[in-house]
């Protein structure tokens, strides 16, 4: 073997070596994990009700794992919906925060792989608690199992069942619908629809509404519902929808219809107006048929004549 062909084989041999190490890694980290259910929990509780709830860790690992059980409270502060933990002080004057009137038994725990560990969820509703909303979650973090942030810190994989939490009594409830948003013209469909509607109150809402799309002679040609989402206070929700349908012609109305709230009793409604023209298509016709006309006169002229002179002839 040439000194060439050694180093080409050297190569190859430690290629292979380090791939089969990433591989291997990459999959290790993909064995370790696990799953908490339900993923959510909701009361409706008087001031000093007590409740406990059972919520299942489960782990679908190949390997024995280490679990703590943390109550937290969470805030949503994005349009989507995603809840963020809150370390323990770092919202004091939070007035949907409940962390404190709750507790998790067993707190810590193992799990063979394939098994599952219940833990209780004890809740005491103060007798001088507010009314209104609580938002908080059962944090599970697995021990073994841990990410490298982009500064090298560890952190641990956390899986929460969130938990909402309504404390009987006068509760403000305020949505709004606060846009109702299409093209004023489109050239042709889909139409895409933005709502927004945002939460004012003292305790999450839940809108129901649909959106019925009608054609310029009143005719219904589509509808749609806005998902069924929660919104948290003082936060809103993106709705993002669309008129699934390519072939339109001429001006549309499209009106929205909801309710939310206790006893979905509470009104949200809006109107839209909007065109749908295919005017290059229309423009493109237009000229086929301009052309056909110019060139059937034409050729009908030359006709005539052809005519008037064999005549003559």
């Amino acid at each position: 073997m040439t000194a060439q062909n050694k180093k080409l084989f050297l190569t190859l041999a430690l290629a292979s070596i380090f791939y089969f190490l990433s591989s291997a890694t990459v999959f290790a980290q993909n064995t370790s994990s696990f799953t908490v259910s339900p993923p959510s929990l909701d009361f409706s509780l008087k001031p000093g009700q007590k409740v406990e709830r059972t919520i299942k860790v489960t782990n679908t690992s190949q390997e024995k794992m280490d679990f703590t059980v943390n109550i937290e409270d969470f805030v949503v502060t994005d349009n989507k919906g995603t809840p963020e933990l809150l370390a323990p002080g770092v919202l004091p004057n939070n007035r949907f925060a409940a962390s404190s009137w709750s507790v998790a038994i067993p707190d810590s725990f193992s799990i063979e792989p394939g098994k599952s560990q219940t833990t209780v969820i004890y809740i005491n509703v103060p007798k001088d608690a507010n009314p209104g909303g609580r938002y908080f979650a059962a944090a599970v973090r697995s021990v073994n199992d841990s990410t490298l942030t982009s500064t090298g810190a560890k952190v641990n994989t956390v899986v929460g069942c969130l938990i909402r939490l309504k404390v009987d009594g006068v509760i403000k409830e305020n949505a709004r619908l606060v846009s109702f948003l299409a093209p004023i013209f489109s050239e042709y469909g889909p139409v895409p629809f933005t709502t927004e509607i945002r939460n004012f109150g003292d305790i999450h809402a839940s809108p129901r509404a649909t959106v019925e799309v009608k054609d310029l002679f009143g005719r219904k040609v589509y509808s749609f519902a806005l998902d069924n989402l929660n919104i948290f206070p003082g936060t809103a929700r993106i709705y993002k929808n669309s008129l699934e349908i390519k072939w339109l012609l001429g001006r549309f109305t499209a009106k929205l219809e909801g309710y939310y709230g206790t006893g979905n009793k509470l009104p949200l409604s809006a109107n839209l107006a909007f065109w749908v023209i295919p005017y290059k298509l229309i423009i493109a016709v237009l000229l086929a048929v301009a052309i056909s006309i110019i060139a059937y006169s034409y050729f009908k002229k030359k006709q005539e004549a052809k005519e008037i002179i064999e005549e003559e002839k």
